[in-house]
């Protein structure tokens, strides 16, 4: 097995189905329909308008839609109505353009650690590729890989598994999985090179394989556990000081606090952020109003 098959099917397994989105390609597209459009649109004014300086029907055409759709029935060649029908169709060619565009430049891009794996391992036959491609899309005759750093922001990931893209996933996809795979490399087996047969001798390659539904769920429970660290320092802090003044330093600084772990842990938009950390800090002040200012009920 080798080749696109070979690639295929590593991208499949290991949630890497990366391909490029091409959109100067498709920008370039639409702005030919767009022009056509415009050129249609001229077309349609002009004829409309020497239409209406005539003395028989063609005067009636823009304001009765029949003189105008049967004007070539009747030997008054239906150029008007011809134009019409061109820019009907070529306007529901570009709608559908604009609209599949839409939907492409919204799915997600690979981050650019995924992106750089998919790359090397399409060259390197130590990590289990080296799939010696030939044409001019993944490297071959000198040529750049799709999977170049500089298509980085032209690239789009299929893979359900991708997760969330907020700082924190960022953070423990990158820094922190890569302490963890420092500390127990020895442990783990990596992949094969041929994946027809078991990893071991000459057929181990240097890469390893994390799933990434395993890295989503503990990401998750981080992200959850970080999120809570602002509301249960601030109980537990605010127990313990019994100053109006300090307490009032400490509900600023515990929202601040608050707001960064929601900045950095979600991907929550600027009004949510603003709508819970005003709801933190009423619940910190009417915690501060109801307990009692030397001692706190268990």
């Amino acid at each position: 097995m080798s080749g696109y098959t070979k690639l295929a099917k590593f991208m499949t397994q290991k949630h890497h189905p990366i391909l490029r989105k091409f959109q100067h390609l498709a920008t370039r597209d639409l702005l030919y329909l767009q022009a056509e459009l415009c050129e249609l649109d001229f077309k349609h004014d002009t004829i409309a308008k020497k239409d209406a300086l005539e003395t028989d029907e063609r005067q009636y055409y823009g304001r009765d839609w029949q003189y105008l759709e049967s004007s070539n029935q009747r030997g008054f060649g239906g150029e008007q109505w011809a134009v019409a029908l061109a820019t009907r169709a070529k306007l529901r060619e570009y709608y559908a353009a604009l609209s599949q565009y839409s939907q492409i430049a919204s799915i997600p891009e690979p981050s650019p650690s995924e992106r750089t794996i998919l790359h090397d391992w399409i060259g390197s036959p130590a990590m289990g590729g080296g799939c010696g491609f030939l044409g001019r899309d993944l490297g071959g005759y000198e040529q750049l890989s799709v999977y170049e750093d500089l298509h980085q922001s032209d690239l789009a990931i299929l893979s359900d598994a991708h997760g969330e893209d907020d700082l924190f996933t960022r953070f423990v996809t990158g820094p922190l999985l890569t302490l963890y795979h420092w500390i127990l490399k020895r442990r783990r087996n990596p992949l094969a090179i041929d994946p027809e047969n078991p990893p071991v001798g000459d057929n181990r390659s240097n890469l390893h394989h994390y799933d990434d539904r395993r890295i989503e769920m503990v990401t998750n429970i981080l992200g959850t556990v970080f999120s809570s660290f602002a509301p249960l320092l601030s109980i537990v802090v605010l127990s313990f000081v019994s100053n109006a003044k300090a307490r009032l330093g400490l509900v600023c600084a515990f929202t601040i606090l608050f707001t960064c772990c929601l900045a950095v842990a979600t991907k929550a938009r600027r009004v949510e952020i603003f709508a819970a950390s005003a709801a933190f800090a009423s619940v910190q002040v009417v915690f501060i109003g109801s307990s009692n200012s030397n001692s706190i009920v268990l």
